[in-house]
């Protein structure tokens, strides 16, 4: 190499001197990719040992430049140059890659309850957020998934956005594979014999306890609310999207065509959904004492009493209404689902047609009729069989 002089030191080419008001730097420059790169090398001294490190270095770059081998990011973990060359920094941690994977789920318009439904996934892996994607193993992930006190649905869910985030380490080419592929939730996943009061299952109110839901509504407007889902099936979601102007008083329908959810008006959950809903005297009932706090007021027919707002979303009844009127009636736990499970229930032990039925719920035909409530089915068999027999 060429050498030339800056100040009273000879630097090879390649190497010079950045001055500054606190001191020297020495600079490497090179081209890379057929871009000129310009690296300060801090830590070392502008003397005569620094300048032979920094020739040994330079001269060590070029070589493995030319043999197709350099590492950007081995030498410059630091360098505002990774990005230019596709290359990120080593430093990057599971938080960082699980914030971009849901930007890149809010970039695709997702649904704000996917949207929302993420964010509970980022956090519940809080846990892992702080290590580098590199720290990531199998056995980090078997012992995570032990740790966990959720439902196996709610773990499998979690992973799953994992998953999907990590393999953008993957692409970033951190990663050879990704390490969650390689675990399975299941069989590392702790069960839990306790009961949980979230769990599934089709669970309705006797009549007797729907009577005293009613009787222990602080406000009633909440009484007309759930005296309307339970003889119409309708979801909480549903329940909040409902206007004025979806009823029929000739008919005596709702047209169901809406659902609130995450405070954000979107169609219904399948197309099924949408649908024109029958009103017994009981529904009609509870419409009828609600007209004088909605109708002529807001187009939806519902609202939160404390606020003379519509329903939010599902989980604002669930939390300012139910659960309190519940407590109160002393009536055992279940979510506000089971109004829909009651209705359904109800209509079975009547022996209704089942293609009505579903149409009434949503369904698309009776096949999840007899999913969710096969045990009714029968049930209700083996009563007429009884009664056909004698």
């Amino acid at each position: 190499m060429g050498k030339k002089e800056q100040g009273s030191l000879s630097l090879p080419r390649g190497v010079t001197i950045r001055q500054h008001k606190t001191g020297d730097t020495l600079v490497i420059t090179f081209t890379f990719k057929g871009v000129l790169c310009r690296e300060p090398l801090s830590k070392m001294e502008a003397n005569a040992r620094g300048v032979k490190y920094a020739e040994r270095l330079l001269g060590e770059i070029q070589n493995q430049i030319a043999g197709g081998t350099f590492d950007y990011a081995k030498y410059f973990p630091n360098s505002k140059k990774l990005e230019l060359f596709g290359v990120v920094k080593k430093t990057k941690n599971i938080k960082s890659y699980l914030d971009e994977y849901l930007k890149i789920c809010q970039n695709r318009n997702l649904s704000p309850s996917t949207i929302n439904g993420y964010e509970k996934c980022l956090s519940a892996l809080s846990a892992l957020h702080k290590l580098h994607v590199s720290e990531l193993t199998p056995a980090v992930l078997k012992n995570w998934i032990a740790s966990r006190k959720t439902k196996l649905k709610t773990t499998r869910n979690n992973l799953s956005f994992l998953r999907s985030a990590i393999d953008e380490a993957v692409t970033d080419g951190l990663l050879t594979i990704n390490p969650v592929t390689l675990v399975s939730a299941s069989r590392y996943h702790v069960i839990d014999s306790s009961p949980s009061a979230d769990d599934y299952e089709v669970d309705p109110f006797t009549p007797a306890e729907t009577l005293a839901i009613y009787q222990s509504c602080r406000y009633p407007e909440w009484e007309n609310l759930f005296r309307f889902a339970f003889n119409t099936g309708l979801r909480s979601s549903e329940l909040c999207a409902l206007r004025w102007p979806d009823l029929d008083t000739i008919a005596n329908t709702a047209h169901v065509q809406a659902a609130s959810v995450v405070g954000v008006l979107k169609g219904t959950k399948t197309k099924a959904g949408t649908r024109k809903v029958e009103l017994n005297s009981e529904a009609l009932a509870a419409l009828q004492a609600q007209k004088q706090y909605t109708f002529m007021k807001s187009e939806f027919i519902f609202s939160d009493p404390k606020t003379g707002e519509p329903w939010a979303n599902a989980d604002a009844i669930r939390k300012k209404a139910w659960v309190p009127t519940l407590k109160k009636a002393g009536v055992r736990y279940r979510n506000p689902y089971q109004t829909r499970h009651t209705f359904a229930t109800k209509h079975i032990s009547q022996g209704v047609n089942l293609f009505w039925l579903a149409g009434q719920m949503g369904h698309k035909g009776p096949e999840m009729i007899f999913r969710n409530y096969g045990k009714y089915l029968a049930e209700y068999d083996g009563k007429t069989a009884i009664s056909a027999a004698l």
